[in-house]
């Protein structure tokens, strides 16, 4: 998993990361994204980003009720599941999309 350098550093020979950023394949989604790389571009210019796009299973799967999946994280879980896999170094995602507790 790539860590940040920052973009004041003592060493300017330090070596680019690639920092690969994981989201859905939706537009707001993808602007989001685009927001976030933008500003870690401007915060740590040395690094590189890559965007995985994805569709999870709540955007493939357009016919089955919510309640019949019987799982939570619908638009979550296979991201996080390749950040947990060290395929992915972050992952952007609405607020409105993570499971929470009231």
């Amino acid at each position: 998993m790539a860590e940040l350098a920052p973009s004041a550093s003592a060493d300017d020979s330090t070596q680019k990361q690639a920092i690969t950023v994981g989201t859905r394949r939706s537009i707001l989604a993808r602007i989001q994204t685009d927001i976030v790389v933008n500003k870690l571009k401007e915060l740590f210019p040395k690094n590189e980003y890559k965007i995985h796009a994805m569709d999870p299973l709540g955007d493939r799967d357009k016919v089955t009720a919510l309640p019949a999946f019987n799982a939570k994280s619908l638009w979550t879980h296979e991201l996080e599941e390749l950040l947990l896999s060290g395929e992915l170094d972050l992952i952007v995602h609405s607020l409105k999309g993570i499971l929470q507790l009231i």
